[in-house]
């Protein structure tokens, strides 16, 4: 939709005025005569308010305030996301009543924008209390506590295992983990004392595509992604295994599972635990007994930090669980099969989407704003989903951009940021007292980066631009 060219504003100024013009030349309706009105005037000291007109504009406040500030507010978001007009997207409500709508059902990269239909399929699916399970089991423990051949560690898909050392890394602080001392914790809890063999990570309960395949093949230099797997620590990134505590700039993308289980060593052996062998990856043996097992947060939890900070490994481990809850094949193409079926049932498809992976950094991904924007419709602001959203200028993702903007404290949105992808989707707190629910992707490269959105968003904070509701409605 193109924007409003300047002489259609002035024409639509021009008829609003005359309407106020009009009703101010209205008498007002009578108040009323007989006992009823003398009763009334004397029940009531001082000058009575008069009455609306009939043809007040104060009749019709919504009509008569939209008129004026939506137009304005498109003219304030012009330049932002919209830099190339043919690959752009929005939808802006005003309370239900829709201020903005642009080609809703034009299909666009999403960038992590995707992460709102992960996470809509996932607590779906699994419900917000539901737990992952890292379990490790042996063939055998002794009485007095000892493994006495290797001890099997076996993913069960938890994304926030890490070490102290790697989550000095972090972008952003208050980022949640789970420490991977609780491994070591809950070992110790059940009486292990020694480990005479190996530790053995075991990944297996997902396949061994460490990638997806339509990735760009610098996604695996990159530290935004790391090899996915069942198990994980530290995200599958070297440099940490012989001294998990200490922060390591120089990491790189290694075999998770053999990772996991010599980082395990080096937890065990630094408690006092000690273990005779290294730690390599395998497979556990059939029949093996489970010694001890530490449960992840909860599902509501997971997908709550995989929007807060935009985590991909989150998104890419959960999407393989998905799909072997509903297939019993832990993949990307059994994940995105189950996130599709579930959108479907839910009445949230539309036309144009293709979806490739859970994060959104494959930017062949397709959605349109309207399914994005009926995801946040059907949620709610107050959801498991979108509590965790990120705070213009405070937390997660946006905790260091919108600064020194009106949005500060007032965006709480789901961002979506790639090369050639600007997008943020959520709720804007007006600050003369409205809310927003929005959605905005643009397509195309832009030197600004995500200033693009953040610009976004600093034009919805001139929402409305007219008379306040509460000057138009009826006295």
């Amino acid at each position: 939709m193109a924007p409003a060219s300047r002489t259609t504003l002035r024409r639509r100024f021009s008829v609003i005025l005359t309407a106020v013009m009009l009703a101010v030349l209205v008498l007002p309706l009578p108040a009323g005569s007989g006992r009823a009105d003398a009763r009334a005037q004397s029940a009531t000291p001082g000058p009575a308010t008069p009455p609306t007109p009939v043809l007040s504009a104060r009749r019709i406040p919504g009509l008569l305030q939209g008129s004026i500030a939506d137009p304005a507010l498109a003219a304030e978001l012009r330049g932002t996301i919209d830099r190339n007009p043919e690959t752009w997207c929005g939808r802006i409500d005003d309370a239900g009543r829709p201020v903005l709508t642009v080609s809703p059902d034009l299909p666009l990269a999403p960038a992590s924008l995707l992460k709102v239909l992960t996470g809509t399929a996932l607590l779906e699916r699994f419900g917000p209390e539901h737990r992952l399970r890292t379990a490790m089991v042996a063939s055998a423990v002794a009485t007095d506590g000892v493994v006495e051949g290797d001890l099997y560690l076996v993913g069960g898909g938890d994304p926030l295992l890490t070490t102290t050392g790697y989550a000095q890394s972090f972008d952003d602080p208050e980022q949640p983990y789970v420490d991977a001392n609780a491994l070591v914790d809950a070992l110790a809890a059940a009486g292990v004392t020694e480990v005479r063999g190996n530790v053995v990570g075991d990944d297996s309960r997902y396949d061994a595509e460490r990638w997806v395949a339509t990735w760009p093949t610098r996604y695996q230099s990159e530290p935004s992604i790391g090899p996915i797997s069942a198990l994980a620590i530290n995200d599958g990134f070297s440099g940490y295994a012989g001294s998990p505590e200490r922060p390591n700039p120089r990491r790189r993308a290694g075999d998770p599972p053999a990772l996991a289980a010599e980082t395990l060593v080096s937890l065990l052996r630094s408690r006092g635990i000690g273990v005779g062998g290294q730690g390599v990856a395998g497979s556990a043996p059939v029949g093996a007994v489970e010694v001890a097992a530490l449960d992840s947060r909860t599902m509501r939890e997971l997908v709550g930090q995989m929007v807060l900070d935009s985590d991909n490994n989150t998104a890419e481990m959960l999407l393989k669980e998905l799909g072997l809850a509903t297939t019993g094949q832990g993949t990307t193409a059994a994940g995105l099969t189950a996130v599709r079926d579930t959108l479907a049932r839910l009445g949230l498809v539309a036309e144009g989407l293709d979806l490739r992976d859970g994060s959104g950094l494959d930017p062949e991904n397709r959605v349109t704003c309207a399914v994005v924007f009926a995801a946040l419709e059907r949620a709610g602001r107050s959801s498991d989903l979108t509590t965790s959203f990120a705070v213009g200028g405070q937390t997660g993702t946006l905790r260091k951009r919108m600064t020194g903007s009106p949005a500060v404290g007032r965006v709480v949105a789901k961002t979506g940021t790639l090369n050639s992808v600007n997008a943020l989707a959520g709720w804007a707190d007006t600050p003369t007292g409205a809310t927003l629910t929005f959605v905005g992707i643009g397509n195309g490269t832009d030197a600004r980066g995500t200033g693009a959105a953040d610009s976004f968003a600093a034009a919805l904070m001139t929402y409305p631009q007219g008379p306040p509701l509460d000057l138009l409605r009826p006295r």
